[in-house]
């Protein structure tokens, strides 16, 4: 077998594994498996359909792809069990997880894509068409970010922000928040400080509108507003201390009306902070530096941020992938002459932008 060949053959068996493995995270049967057997106790397909509440012959087959896959382990007689190492990996929602689950969600309208590759196709592609991307989107922010950004990103950004939230009375807004993950985050952290989550889409409004403290009251210095992000109200300017936005910058059409309307709506010295994924602009060394992980995000960008932040004739087109040095540039033109690139090690695949309105 030549080494091309070699190479589509195990892309095509990881492409299979992978999508049995989301199979598994969705119906949680990692979690249960390990909870039933082990090494010294492994339990028949049957067993593992009886306690996790699905039909055995399914269970079965999900069972061998996983074994032959070499994800979980089986014996001579067919019992199965997850070797004790692996468990927190394959039952913990990890950056690796999330990744692998949310691909069937970003498949979703995939003979839609192929269409906007044509010359005479649609220019991209609807938020709506990925009717499970909000519910991907709160898992990735919780996984990969919910222990670092009060202690680690907050600080990053500079500007005394960290202290300043620390005293309160200040008012935050949070672009593109989504079901209002992040915006719940540091509501609960500062609360003295006002937050406002805002995003285009309804259905995420609706879900951060049910967003409650972990006591299980309503936030009383939390607010959600349904609206695009470049129009926002006309009586907010001038009245913002901080406004963040995470991942949510390159998906927009026309992100520089966004960064816009932020510097619009900033007080005088107020600050500007965008999560964003990390690239050079320049594939080549994004290749040499990140290795296949480089391909793993420009793959998702060709799948979703591309075609979401091209749906419209005056569109960026940017893509996830747009890098530091268009991200640098689009800030100076759109009114932030001294943005500053931070390197975000507890963020994997992140880079934050900073900056503060003259």
């Amino acid at each position: 077998m030549s080494s091309m060949k070699e190479k589509l053959f195990n892309l095509a068996v990881s492409n299979v594994v992978a999508n049995a493995i989301s199979v598994g995270l969705r119906l949680n049967f990692f979690k249960k498996l390990s909870e039933i057997s082990s090494e010294k106790y492994p339990v028949l397909p049957e067993q593992l359909a009886q306690a996790a509440g699905y039909k055995e012959r399914y269970v079965r087959e999900w069972c061998n792809c996983m074994a032959c896959g070499e994800i979980i382990e089986v014996n001579e007689e067919e019992k199965f069990w997850i070797e004790e190492d692996n468990v927190k990996d394959l039952i913990s929602s990890s950056f690796e997880t999330v990744m692998i689950g949310s691909t069937p969600i970003l498949l979703e309208p995939l003979d839609h894509l192929i269409e906007c590759f044509k010359l005479d196709g649609p220019p991209g592609l609807a938020y709506s068409e990925f009717s499970k991307f909000q519910y991907f989107m709160g898992k990735m922010s919780q996984a990969l970010h919910e222990k670092h950004v009060i202690p680690d990103m907050i600080p990053a950004i500079g500007y005394g922000i960290a202290e300043k939230l620390e005293a309160g009375g200040l008012r935050v807004l949070d672009v593109g928040c989504g079901n209002g993950f992040h915006s719940s985050l540091l509501a609960e952290k500062y609360p003295t400080t006002q937050f406002v989550g805002l995003d285009i889409g309804s259905d995420a409004i609706q879900k951060a509108k049910k967003r409650k403290t972990k006591t299980g009251t309503l936030f009383k210095n939390l607010e959600f507003v349904e609206c695009d992000a470049g129009k926002m109200p006309v009586n907010w300017t001038g009245s913002f201390d901080l406004v963040l936005i995470f991942y949510a910058c390159h998906d927009q059409c026309r992100p520089d009306l966004c960064i816009r309307e932020v510097q619009r709506v900033l007080k005088s010295r107020g600050v500007f902070a965008i999560v964003e994924i990390n690239s050079s602009s320049n594939v080549f060394k994004d290749k040499s530096s990140m290795g296949t992980l480089a391909a793993l995000l420009y793959g998702r960008s060709m799948l979703h941020c591309l075609p979401v932040g091209s749906n419209d004739a005056n569109a960026l087109c940017l893509g996830s992938m747009w890098g530091r040095k268009r991200a640098v540039n689009l800030l100076n033109r759109c009114g932030f002459p001294d943005a500053k690139v931070a390197d975000t090690p507890y963020f994997p695949i992140n880079v934050l932008y900073c900056a503060q309105k003259n």
